[in-house]
């Protein structure tokens, strides 16, 4: 199942492309986080391959996710997949500069259904995944449009 979303944000790419590799940046954005970690050595040339532990707010309880950086060519492109049991999700941030404070982000998430139920609902699972989708990057373009603005007062 894959879901696109397309938006152009007040920000540099190089200020989004870190809000969407710094772990810092990443709670502040991502619905739900509340810690994200590098937990294998980082290459700073090239962390392609490099794991991840994310924990999400799911309703009352917290779920760990580990994943791993799949595409890293800053600040244009971050890649990442995320398995689970019930399902496994790629994902791409393709951020193409459109000036020294605007950029476009075009994100991709495609999504591996493991539980024959869950691929007999995945026709009901589309609108509010891509619903979803949508408020993420917007959650994302506020936060990288504030961290630019920051960036101009300091």
């Amino acid at each position: 199942m894959l879901v696109r979303c397309k938006m152009a944000i007040n920000a540099s790419a190089e200020t989004v492309f870190a809000c969407v590799d710094r772990p810092e940046h990443i709670v502040q954005w991502v619905e739900g986080a509340v810690d994200h970690v590098y937990i294998s050595e980082r290459n700073p040339a090239n962390p392609v391959g490099q794991r991840f532990l994310q924990k999400l707010r799911m309703g009352k309880s917290i779920k760990e996710f580990q994943g791993e950086i799949i595409a890293w060519e800053a600040p244009t492109h971050f890649g990442l997949y995320i398995p689970a049991p019930a399902y496994s999700s790629e994902a791409h941030f393709r951020i193409s500069p459109d000036g020294p404070t605007r950029s476009t982000v075009n994100y991709s998430i495609d999504i591996t259904l493991h539980k024959a139920i869950m691929r007999l609902l995945s026709p009901l699972l589309w609108i509010p995944l891509t619903l979803f989708v949508k408020k993420q990057i917007g959650r994302l373009k506020r936060h990288a449009e504030k961290v630019q603005a920051d960036q101009k007062t300091n």
